[in-house]
């Protein structure tokens, strides 16, 4: 993981930014101040997304609705930026080449036409090469020059018919042209799509004075100004119908006033690049003596297999091109780089018709399947990224049809810091206080040059996400969604968000409870035991040398070296001759400590009043990944509960330490199901496993989970989401039994009675309950503990 630099925010309203300077010293504080925060009167009509974890532990900090689809405006910039880095990488230059219809003689001259062919290099524009418009061709002309290129006869051809489809971004708005948000998309395009005109008053009742000052830009003006006498209404705007070559400017502008500027999408980029080059060649001694067009979808591809390539130019490295447009948040750019990845998938055999907009979108959905984020397809859990319901048309963020959720981007900032792009993407963000969109916030805060962090904002939008580095030294991931807010007097969008960011990098404490904190916070339920055994699943062979998913890498040090086991024995437990143990293995991306917090499972056992003893071992560390090192060994588990029993016996919590192992339930949460099946299948210990809990958590493994079921007559309790994965598993299971004819109980969660689930011995439960709160929200795992044949204390 990269290393993220101090990050803080500051406010925009002083009203909001004062009592906010002050560090936050305890995780409960930072909870109930955020809490508190976004619970005031005037959100009541607004909507809030929220949610931060900790890069460090996996553990969450605050959430509050993040499953909650909301409008995200720019933080999909995010995702086209991920999706960029992880096609190409972050050395891969887009290239331009330039062809001819002939190779030039001995004397310079090419008989016939010129023909650059776009690829979508969206980097020719005043970002990268200043204020001298005629800069953004010097790579062209070398490239000529070089080729020994002095005059052309033929004409000048800006081929632009490799991205398909309208030149407009889906599901915009007509005021998204007219002021400039989104210019036409193509694979030729100059100075973002915009010409820059320069409104100038003239005398009192007369016209402004309009001037283009870009040249060959091929605006046809209507103009309707008037320039006013002094004093007078200082308003210019243009409309710019759809489809139609006139520009209606109108308003009015004192004659004592400065110019003022609009920005207009040019209609045809293409030939707009061909003309300017033309003329820049000119500038630089090379004729072309022919006309200049410009050829866009679905005119035919102009090249022939004939023609000879006699240069090309290159884009700057795909890492510059995204922090070029993700830090002034630039719609073009990012919507040509989408579709850059889209053209990159298409094959010979799909459809012309399909856009490069609409493969684009399906690359990125590919992107967050093929990277285990929930919601691409019927994806929902911890095995995968959050994206059930998120719906995006385009991917700039400017349409109001797209939906996101906190869920995705916290899963696609906390994926890229493990990315080998890692540090591509973590450059291409924003810094407080000093540059692109943040450059006018979090000033004289500990917020500046720490926050990294990608802005949004629609007129009902208002949104922030990144990474900021608290005041301890942890490395957050947050994301601020807040939809359909309108600030009273003294407050602003922006501030509201900037608030909450101060917040947490304010915050002094950490995620991680110390364990000697966590055994107190638990005493009055009974005795919290933290032990790290020999027999834990890591470190192991396995994973010795760490582990690649995708493209992430997590070494073995960091993330397969913790051997923690957590062991909770409640109080008033009364000790037998036989001691039952009910051991629990945590999903992807956790940590013991995480985990006995956000699903409460301390609380839950302690409440149930049964007499048994509950074990959490650590597995792969805030990783996504189901490998449990030394329980997927022969007997590997029962020599891990004779540790555990050894642990407890030594410890002194009880009395009487004459027992022996009695019965064990195994429970898991998503993707620890794998350690259960491994256990069953061949840990040592099928004789003494009871029952068998997943929290939507059947992904595989069923035949193992089914062999012993079959051969102890144990309990098999299934819980399932619609949207975890686990559904289509779970559903050819029952239907198995079904057509074997094997009775199993089925019902929804919130019909079900303690005697169904006591008195069955397969029992599948359906809930509407998100993944996450299949644990702890109905508090299911105590009902199930309730039910099951440990005996009450």
């Amino acid at each position: 993981m990269f290393t993220v630099a101090v990050l803080a925010f500051c406010l925009v309203a002083p009203v909001v930014f004062a009592g906010e300077t002050s560090h936050t010293r305890t995780l409960d504080e930072l909870q109930q101040k955020i809490s508190a925060y976004v619970s005031q009167p005037r959100f009541d009509g607004a909507l809030w997304g929220i949610k931060v974890i900790s890069l460090d532990t996996g553990k969450t900090l605050f959430e509050t609705n993040a499953d909650r689809l909301m409008s995200p405006a720019s933080n999909c910039k995010m995702l086209t930026a991920a999706l960029a880095l992880d096609t190409f990488g972050g050395n891969y230059r887009i290239t331009t080449p330039i062809y001819a219809t002939a190779k030039p003689n001995r004397f310079g001259t090419v008989h016939g036409n010129l023909i650059v062919v776009g690829h979508g290099d969206p980097t020719w524009n005043p970002r990268r090469f200043g204020d001298n418009f005629w800069d953004i061709f010097e790579p062209f002309v070398a490239a000529l020059t070089n080729a020994g290129v002095h005059k052309v006869t033929g004409d000048l051809i800006a081929d632009a018919t490799y991205f398909h489809g309208e030149p407009t971004g889906s599901s915009l708005m007509i005021d998204d042209f007219e002021d400039g948000e989104c210019p036409y998309i193509s694979a030729l395009t100059i100075n973002d799509g915009l010409a820059h005109v320069s409104v100038e008053a003239g005398a009192v009742g007369e016209p402004c004075k309009l001037t283009v000052l870009q040249p060959n830009a091929g605006l046809v003006f209507s103009n309707c100004t008037m320039t006013v006498a002094s004093g007078g209404r200082h308003h210019i705007d243009y409309y710019m119908p759809y489809g139609e070559k006139y520009i209606y400017v109108f308003g009015e502008l004192p004659v004592d006033e400065t110019n003022d500027d609009l920005d207009i999408p040019v209609l045809d980029p293409a030939r707009w690049f061909a003309a300017c080059l033309k003329e820049a060649l000119a500038r630089n001694g090379i004729k072309v003596s022919g006309t200049v067009r410009g050829v866009t979808w679905p005119q035919s591809y102009v090249l022939d297999t004939n023609d000879v390539k006699i240069g090309e130019v290159l884009s700057p490295p795909l890492r510059e091109v995204v922090k070029l447009y993700m830090k002034p948040s630039q719609n073009l750019e990012n919507d040509t780089v989408l579709a850059d990845v889209g053209e990159s998938t298409r094959t010979n055999g799909m459809s012309p018709w399909r856009t490069s907009e609409e493969l684009g979108l399906a690359a990125m959905w590919q992107f967050l399947n093929n990277n285990d984020m929930p919601g691409a397809a019927d994806m929902y859990s911890d095995d995968d990224w959050p994206t059930n319901g998120i719906d995006f048309d385009e991917g700039s963020g400017l349409s109001d049809n797209n939906m996101a959720t906190a869920n995705l981007f916290i899963s696609l900032l906390a994926f890229m810091s493990h990315h080998p792009a890692a540090q591509d993407f973590y450059n291409s963000l924003p810094i407080a206080a000093e540059d692109g969109t943040l450059i006018h916030r979090f000033h004289h805060t500990p917020a500046a040059g720490n926050i990294r962090a990608k802005t949004g904002t629609l007129r009902w939008s208002n949104t922030l996400s990144g990474y900021v580095t608290t005041a301890a030294g942890e490395h957050l991931a947050f994301s601020l969604l807040l939809n359909r807010y309108e600030p009273p007097d003294g407050y602003d969008k922006r501030g509201e968000l900037d608030a909450l960011a101060l917040m947490l990098a304010n915050f002094s404490s950490t995620s991680m409870t110390p364990p000697a904190a966590e055994q107190a916070e638990f005493a009055p339920l009974g005795h919290l035991i933290f032990a790290h055994l020999a027999t834990a699943p890591f470190p192991a062979p396995s994973r010795a040398k760490g582990h690649w998913r995708h493209n992430q890498f997590f070494s073995a040090d960091r993330y397969y070296s913790d051997n923690t086991v957590a062991i909770f024995i409640p109080k008033n437990f009364r000790v037998t001759d036989k001691v039952d143990f009910l051991v629990h293995f945590h999903g992807w991306r956790h940590t013991v400590s995480g985990t006995l917090e956000q699903y409460k499972f301390v609380d839950q056992f302690a409440a149930s009043g049964k007499n048994a003893i509950l074990v959490v071992p650590q597995g792969a560390y805030n990783v996504p990944d189901s490998n449990e090192g030394k329980f997927e060994d022969t007997n590997g588990f029962a020599r891990f509960m004779a540790d555990v029993v050894t642990t407890v016996k030594n410890d002194g919590a009880l009395a009487d330490t004459n027992f022996d192992l009695g019965n064990i339930i195994l429970s898991s949460h998503s993707g620890g199901y794998e350690a259960m099946s491994s256990i069953v299948a061949r840990g040592g210990l099928s004789d003494h496993i009871r029952e068998v809990w997943l929290f939507d958590s059947l992904y595989a493994g069923t035949e193992n989970f089914m062999a012993w079921q079959k051969a102890q007559n144990g309990r098999l309790m299934d819980i399932y989401t619609d949207h975890g994965g686990t559904e289509g598993e779970t559903g050819d299971l029952m239907a198995s039994l079904k057509s074997d004819g094997v009775s199993f109980f089925f019902g929804e969660d919130t019909n079900a009675t303690p005697d169904d689930l006591r008195t069955n011995k397969l029992v599948f439960l359906h809930t509407d309950m998100a993944h996450d709160d299949t644990p702890v929200k109905r508090h299911t795992f105590q009902q199930f503990l309730e039910t099951s044949s440990f005996q009450d204390k």
